[in-house]
């Protein structure tokens, strides 16, 4: 049985992209909103023009020592994080320079999980600065960071004038918190890849669930969700466990499915003659931060069955919009071969 609200918890599963030049003035747009929510506690009066302004966070996404994400949840919008090198104590190895959840998503764990998987992806030494006015933050900040490290960090306040530099002349007061995240003591995630078995695909149906209605929000009509569409999934994935074309093949943490892929051998066209190819179009990760781990496991334990059976080429299905899993077949040297335009008949 699938627990109270854990559909709920799934489609709020952020997404963390890396940011291009190309997503700066959409970062700089939501800064407005990060000025605004900043009234509420420093006192700030609207501007005379009705439009709050922020720094320029353009060096952001020019200088290759700082890092620029978005954040999404369901392919829509949620906020931002920006890293920079700033040494306001210490020389680090991360600083926190701006971090934003949009308040449609606040107070829903979503900043939470963004914040333990941007420290999980950058071990190293940290610093996060909170201006005391933001007790809210402050508290988040002292509860991630605890959880992060065990309780090993250490906290001061540092004055306006004991902030200012060159980069920085204009500083507020803040409360500096500095903690290690030392790579060397994060549990790896243990992953064992097996063949699916039907005890499974409850667990792989749920994945699928989550990545469909993400899919559904980038195009509402291809990708339109079909009622009752866990149950036909289900049939179908219990169709396809004796398939002899087919590789249906799960990822495992603690017992627990975190992926699983499903691949077919398929005979080309006569037209064409790149001899058989491995179709995987089923292809889900419990979270886009795992393609490069979980996914990476699942796609070469595929080719290599797949390579057994005569399989010669791979051919891996992949959402136009999505960023994260993109990247991760790119990364393998795999290229777009075709693309698929859709749209409404009118």
């Amino acid at each position: 049985m699938v627990p109270p609200g854990f559909w709920m918890q799934l489609k709020l599963k952020p997404t963390i992209i890396p940011a291009t030049i190309a997503d700066y003035p959409v970062v700089q747009n939501m800064a407005r909103f990060y000025v605004y929510d900043r009234t509420l506690y420093m006192g700030w009066e609207c501007p005379e023009n009705g439009l709050f302004d922020c720094i320029d966070f353009k060096h952001y996404f020019e200088n290759p020592n700082e890092r620029a994400f978005v954040i999404k949840v369901n392919n829509e919008l949620a906020g931002f994080v920006l890293l920079d090198k700033a040494h306001l104590i210490e020389q680090v190895d991360w600083n926190m320079g701006e971090f934003f959840i949009l308040a449609k998503f606040q107070g829903k764990g979503i900043a939470s999980m963004v914040a333990r998987d941007i420290f999980k992806e950058h071990p190293g030494k940290w610093s996060v600065a909170v201006m005391p006015e933001n007790s809210k933050a402050l508290n988040f900040w002292r509860k991630v960071i605890f959880e992060t490290c065990d309780g090993d960090y250490n906290e001061v306040f540092k004055t306006e004038e004991e902030l200012k530099s060159a980069d920085n002349p204009d500083p507020y007061a803040m409360n500096v918190i500095t903690f290690a995240i030392d790579k060397e003591k994060t549990p790896e995630l243990h992953i064992s890849i097996h063949q699916a078995k039907a005890a499974d695909i409850e667990n792989m149906v749920i994945l699928s669930y989550a990545k469909r209605r993400d899919y559904e929000k980038a195009q509402p009509q291809f990708w339109r969700y079909a009622e009752g569409a866990e149950v036909s999934q289900t049939e179908w994935f219990q169709e396809l466990l004796n398939k002899d074309d087919h590789i249906f093949l799960v990822a495992k943490s603690q017992s627990q499915v975190i992926g699983f892929i499903i691949g077919r051998i398929v005979i080309p066209p006569e037209v064409y003659n790149p001899g058989l190819t491995l179709m995987v179009d089923d292809f889900c990760v419990s979270h886009s931060s795992q393609w490069s781990t979980v996914g990476s496991k699942l796609l070469t334990e595929l080719k290599r069955r797949a390579q057994e059976k005569g399989a010669q080429q791979v051919l891996v299905v992949c959402g136009a919009h999505d960023q994260p899993k993109r990247h991760f077949l790119q990364g393998l040297s795999l290229t777009a071969a075709s693309e698929w335009y859709v749209g409404k008949i009118e």
